[in-house]
C-alpha cells in the first residue's frame, strides 16, 4: 500500500514536471480516496528556483527515505548536473530496488544513472533519448508512459499530467482516476 509519497525537487527542474503528478496524487488523500495519503517534498537545497526562476521551498532537504513508499523524480535542465553529482545519486540509490518509483521527462536519466533503468524499457524527453539510451535496455520512443513493474517512467513535459492520472490508477484502482480526472476537469485541467 501506498501511504507516503515522496517528491524530489532539484534546482532548475521544470516545475510542470513536478506539478502535474503532484496535482493528481494529492487529491487521494484530499478527496478521501484514502486520507490516510502523505507527501513529503524533498529537495537538494533548502530553496529550490526552476527553470523560469519560480521558487519553492521543500519540506526537507536530503530527508532519509526510509519510511517512504513511492519516490517521484521529474525532469527539467537540473538533471544534466545532477547526472554527475555523487551526493545525488547516492541518495536515490538508498531508495532500493523493492519499493516504487516513477520518473517524468529527463527524471529518468537520474533513475537511469543510480541504477534502476538496467535491463528494462524506459522514456523521456523526445531530446533526450540518446542521453537515457546507456542506462536501460530500450529506449521506448511511441509511448507517453512504460510501466516496468516496480519503475515508471513517462515522456516530454506533459506527461506529468497522464503519469500522475496513471499512478493513481495503479495504486488506487480505475474508480480513483476517474474521480480524480473528473475533479481535475471541472477544476479546468485538461485531464487525460
Amino acid at each position: 500500500m501506498i501511504k507516503r509519497i515522496a517528491f524530489l525537487v532539484f534546482p532548475h527542474l521544470t516545475f510542470l514536471d513536478f506539478v502535474g503528478a503532484y496535482d493528481a496524487l494529492r487529491r487521494v488523500a484530499a478527496l478521501g480516496i484514502d486520507p490516510a495519503v502523505k507527501h513529503r517534498i524533498i529537495g537538494t537545497a533548502a530553496e529550490i528556483v526552476d527553470e523560469s526562476g519560480l521558487v519553492m521551498k521543500p519540506d526537507g532537504v536530503y530527508e532519509d527515505l526510509g519510511d517512504l513508499d513511492l519516490l517521484y523524480v521529474p525532469g527539467g535542465f537540473g538533471t544534466r548536473r545532477l547526472v554527475d553529482d555523487e551526493r545525488c545519486i547516492a541518495y536515490l540509490r538508498s531508495w532500493g530496488f523493492a519499493r516504487p518509483l516513477a520518473s517524468v521527462c529527463t527524471g529518468a536519466l537520474l533513475l537511469g544513472r543510480a541504477g534502476y533503468l538496467t535491463g528494462k524499457r524506459a522514456t523521456t524527453h523526445h531530446r533526450a533519448y540518446d542521453r537515457l539510451r546507456p542506462y536501460c535496455a530500450e529506449v521506448v520512443t511511441d509511448r507517453r508512459i512504460v510501466d516496468e513493474g516496480v519503475v515508471v517512467t513517462a515522456g516530454g513535459v506533459a506527461s506529468s499530467l497522464d503519469l500522475g492520472l496513471y499512478l493513481v490508477e495503479k495504486f488506487w484502482g480505475q474508480p480513483a482516476r476517474a474521480t480524480i480526472s473528473t475533479q481535475m476537469e471541472y477544476r479546468g485541467y485538461a485531464a487525460i
